[in-house]
């Protein structure tokens, strides 16, 4: 009974130490002393180790205030230009590593603060507490890395509720939920699959349901607004400058032109007469000689432009055949009509590319999955709902089948198959 009391007198003295050293450090970081909010947390740290036991704990609350505090001011220097020179040592380090590695490392540390020693297992997130989660997935989002903040959220909602005493339902398991669809997935652009987990979600109650499918609804519409705004504009050609018109030439030049220009003049066949006065017989003579002896091709040809220009001007109906067969024959069925379609559809080496594209390569992959049991915190997650919700075995199996169609599909989309 003595060491109890004992003990329980040092976690009080170790608790009211732990309260006045985040007071002044909430006050420091709020002046931007890094410095000094540094030095407080590496104070209030080494009073702070792992939980010993899988229970409730009266240090978990200085736990969680402390590392949110951690975590935001590493975020708050690394998403920011201090000046190098009068950081620590620690954040000037933390400073050389990528965005993905600050995060993961930031998460890492996180699950070791908060398991238990006394498991011997690796660090899980059964046991981080959602605030702590929130401020990493915020932080992955400051810093523009929402992969990793969707990867730490997956983890924790497959692992959460393993222990009773670590909340994850209700108001915990809403505010996760919010920062997952709302901010992380959209970054991503996972708009589909955002409402495919929200068709799969049944611990929220529907009012809340509801909130998150028009909030969804309201981003996705301005995503594609700014996206329209942003795209440039197709240019429109130049239009043409007019051309101003030419000058009418007059008869004589025009007549001129032509005459020097034209290099396939009509000739005609025969020449024209010469008409002279008639003061004389000769002549008389001989313009009737000349009228008169014309050649036969310049008779045949005359004849011929008649005729062409009698055709042309006249047209002489044409009589089409009437095929009486067509008019006998009766209407075909609609069973016949159906038979044609699927004949000219449905072919064998169409039918034989939907079969294979819609059973075999889904067959396969589900068996291939099965064989290996990969399974994603995705998967995880999705698994887990799907169990909560209580479907029947026929309807799971259907459920894998339609989500291995849709994969194939998508990957054949891709170009992956």
């Amino acid at each position: 009974m003595l060491p109890h009391k004992l003990s329980s007198k040092g976690s009080s003295s170790t608790e009211a130490t732990l309260q006045s050293l985040y007071n002044r450090a909430a006050r420091a970081f709020l002046h931007r002393d890094v410095a000094i909010t540094f030095t407080l947390l590496s104070a209030a740290f080494a009073l702070l180790p792992p939980p010993l036991a899988p229970s409730p704990d009266p240090l978990d609350v200085h736990r969680r205030k402390w590392d949110i505090l951690r975590i935001t001011l590493e975020t708050t220097v690394f998403s920011s230009t201090p000046d190098v020179a009068d950081l620590p040592r620690p954040l000037r380090e933390s400073l050389l590593l990528s965005p993905q590695l600050f995060i993961s490392t930031s998460h890492a540390r996180s699950l070791t603060l908060f398991t238990p020693s006394s498991l011997y297992r690796k660090p899980s997130s059964a046991f981080l507490p959602h605030q702590v989660l929130v401020t990493l997935v915020a932080s992955s989002i400051k810093i523009d890395c929402p992969i990793v903040g969707r990867e730490m959220t997956e983890d924790w909602l497959s692992k959460r509720g393993q222990y009773d005493f670590i909340p994850s339902t209700g108001e915990p398991y809403h505010k996760v939920l919010e920062l997952y669809c709302l901010h992380v997935l959209p970054r991503l652009g996972e708009w589909e699959y955002v409402k495919e987990f929200l068709s799969y979600e049944n611990e929220l109650s529907s009012d809340k349901r509801r909130e998150l499918h028009l909030a969804l609804e309201a981003q996705h519409t301005q995503a594609l607004e700014s996206t329209r705004r942003k795209t440039p504009k197709p240019e429109t050609p130049p239009s043409p400058t007019p051309i101003p018109p030419s000058r009418s030439l007059s008869p004589a030049s025009s007549s001129s032109s032509l005459s020097t220009t034209s290099t396939r003049t009509a000739v005609p066949a025969s020449p024209r007469p010469k008409l002279t006065r008639p003061h004389s017989s000769s002549s008389t003579s001989a313009v009737s000689d000349a009228t008169i002896t014309r050649s036969p091709r310049h008779h045949h040809n005359q004849s011929m432009r008649r005729r062409s220009s009698s055709a042309s001007g006249v047209r002489i109906p044409r009589i089409l055949p009437v095929d009486h067969s067509l008019a006998i024959a009766p209407p075909p069925t609609s069973l016949a009509l159906i038979r044609s379609y699927f004949n000219r559809y449905f072919t064998a080496n169409r039918i034989a590319a939907l079969s294979v594209l819609f059973f075999l390569i889904p067959l396969l992959s589900f068996i291939l999955r099965r064989r290996r049991r990969l399974e994603t915190p995705a998967d995880l997650v999705r698994r887990r709902l799907l169990e909560a919700r209580g479907d029947s075995v026929v309807r799971r199996l259907w459920n894998e089948l339609v989500r291995a169609v849709l994969d194939t599909v998508r990957m054949g989309g891709g170009g992956l198959v």
